[in-house]
């Protein structure tokens, strides 16, 4: 529309002129109807020409404003394909928490029910416990009294230790004479009777026969050897003079070679009676490792003392008093004195003469029982799905 109205311009340029050229030929009335028609023309131009700038405009804008409506739509369409989506993923969410509520209340209720038999049980334990505490209080006191006879009788067989089992003996008696009840008498009086029966237990002072052992082990480096009571006489005590006689050249011949000898060689005899063994004579070697074999028989019979056993102990004995009779010299103060003290620890027993049994113990623990088995709470049936451990194997051996 610019472009056709563009050249009008000149068009109206020339009429004008041509206008006022005949203006100048015609008469005044005829150009004032002339102007009024160019002006008419003029403003019809210009109003065709704003309408159609109007129009062209309003044309750019409506395909603007469709492109942004066509874009805006898209938008829109995106956002609810996500809401949509976001709607699902919702409801999903929303059903998965739904089903965990559900699961979880069932857990609650469950454990809730669980929970209920528990304060059950405890409730009934609780009713026990009062109901020995109302009914029986000095169960306790013969359950302690049983104790102690159990480990008075560990202490008397196992440890050996005789003291230790008559006190707690007689803790137990004092615990049954706090109850004060004349129903036990009969198992106070077998208290008694297992008091008096270790009591007549011989006490030996093992501590001192094992010192006496120790020191005995000391004295054997001091003891004096029997190997050197030979008699300085040589065995052969015929002349050694060589003759001058050619004819005894045979005898002169073996006196030389005795007098050759005896300046390395000579034999001498000992003076041992008839009736006696000889004792063999011992290199300085054989005599120590003698001696040490003498202290580690006197140590093995100083073990034997602790652990109470008499046949090792004698036999241990009479094996170092054979040995310091064979190889030392029996007349000498120092040995005189060494195996007098072996001969009165030989005659020692170190055995313990121990009671076989104790009579309380098996009537305290059958009184115990009985005393208990009213009373005693019965043990709640386990869970289903509970196992039940197996016991512990027991390894001592």
């Amino acid at each position: 529309m610019t472009d056709s109205t563009t050249p009008s311009a000149p068009v109206e340029h020339k009429k004008v002129s041509t206008e006022k050229e005949t203006s100048t030929k015609t008469p005044p009335a005829k150009q004032g109807s002339r102007s009024g028609v160019a002006l008419g023309a003029i403003a019809i131009a210009l109003v065709i020409a704003l309408g159609g700038g109007l129009y062209y405009h309003g044309h750019q804008q409506a395909i603007s404003q469709r492109a942004t409506i066509q874009q805006l739509q898209a938008q829109i369409d995106a956002l609810k394909s996500g809401q949509s989506q976001e709607d699902s993923r919702l409801v999903t969410a929303q059903n998965e928490l739904t089903q965990q509520l559900k699961d979880t209340e069932q857990k609650l209720a469950t454990q809730t029910g669980q929970l209920t038999a528990q304060s059950s049980v405890l409730q009934e334990l609780q009713n026990k416990v009062s109901a020995i505490a109302a009914s029986d209080a000095k169960i306790w006191h013969l359950s302690e009294a049983d104790f102690l006879v159990k480990m008075a009788a560990r202490k008397l067989w196992i440890d050996q230790d005789i003291a230790t089992a008559a006190n707690m003996l007689k803790s137990a008696d004092k615990s049954l004479a706090e109850m004060n009840d004349p129903s036990l008498n009969e198992i106070r009086q077998a208290i008694i009777q297992d008091i008096n029966a270790i009591s007549n237990v011989s006490q030996i002072d093992f501590d001192g026969i094992a010192l006496t052992l120790n020191e005995l082990s000391d004295q054997i480096m001091n003891l004096p050897s029997a190997s050197t009571d030979w008699d300085n006489t040589p065995l052969e005590q015929g002349a050694t003079q060589v003759s001058e006689n050619i004819k005894d050249w045979r005898q002169n011949l073996k006196h030389s070679w005795n007098n050759f000898m005896s300046e390395f060689i000579t034999i001498r005899a000992r003076n041992v009676p008839d009736n006696e063994l000889t004792s063999p004579l011992l290199t300085p070697d054989q005599d120590t490792y003698l001696r040490e074999n003498l202290r580690l028989k006197l140590l093995i019979a100083a073990r034997a003392v602790s652990r109470h056993q008499g046949e090792i102990y004698k036999q241990s004995l009479e094996s170092v008093s054979t040995w310091v009779r064979a190889y030392f010299e029996p007349d000498h103060p120092s040995t005189k004195a060494f195996l007098s003290q072996l001969d009165e620890l030989s005659q020692q027993s170190v055995n313990l003469d121990l009671p076989k049994e104790l009579k309380s113990l098996r009537l305290l623990d059958t009184a115990t029982r009985n005393r208990t088995r009213d009373i005693s709470p019965a043990a709640p049936a386990p869970e289903p799905a509970a196992a039940t451990p197996a016991p512990a194997s027991n390894q001592e051996g």
